[in-house]
């Protein structure tokens, strides 16, 4: 099956725009056009469902059903059950809040190792628990490609490590990084992954 970009094109209102023609896009994190599907879902959400959910009134019970069957077609998509997925304001939030949370359950001492590869959005809020005691070792990338190699995560694990944080791709370099396969020796080294999907 090939994929059908002129279909894929006439999605995307934005192409129409005089001033967007011939343009290629590659800052996603910045923001990225929408299709008609999600503007048409948005300008449905402005209109008739932007209140408290779950409240006592039609429009804020229709609204908490919307968000529960969006994580419910989430986690279906990712294979994972609604109660792994979570929604927030922003990645930066996010790993913000969770580096905190974690954080409360290790020693000063304890390791985390982060990329150069990350953006900021990801390492800083792990960066930042060094100011709580918690040693932070930086996984580099090859200078000469870009890449992060698996031999340099696995010198850097140890029986300290409790996370690594990488990223799935990398927008700087253009490269999609092995999850499952790092995943694994992280896990077999018992720390926690958190892989950001973002960039």
């Amino acid at each position: 099956m090939s994929l059908d970009l002129d279909f894929v094109r006439q999605q995307f209102p934005a192409f129409g725009e005089t001033s967007l023609q011939g343009q290629a896009f590659f800052e996603n994190a910045g923001g990225s056009y929408a299709c008609t599907q999600v503007i048409d879902r948005l300008s449905h959400y402005y209109r008739a469902t932007k209140v408290q959910p779950y409240g006592m009134y039609d429009a804020s019970w229709i609204a908490g059903e919307a968000m529960d069957a969006s994580l419910a077609r989430l986690a279906s998509y990712l294979g994972v059950s609604a109660d792994e997925v979570h929604l927030g304001p922003s990645t930066s939030q996010n790993t913000y809040v969770l580096a905190q949370a974690l954080a409360n359950k290790w020693q000063a001492g304890d390791e985390i190792i982060v990329t150069n590869q990350d953006h900021e959005a990801n390492g800083g809020a792990w960066r930042k628990l060094a100011d709580q005691g918690i040693r932070v070792r930086e996984w580099q990338v090859d200078a000469s490609t870009g890449s992060l190699r698996s031999q340099d995560l696995t010198r850097l694990l140890n029986s300290k490590t409790r996370l690594v944080a990488f990223p799935h791709c990398s927008n700087i370099v253009a490269e999609i990084n092995p999850v499952a396969q790092w995943c694994e020796l992280i896990h077999q080294a018992g720390a926690l992954a958190v892989v950001d999907g973002v960039s």
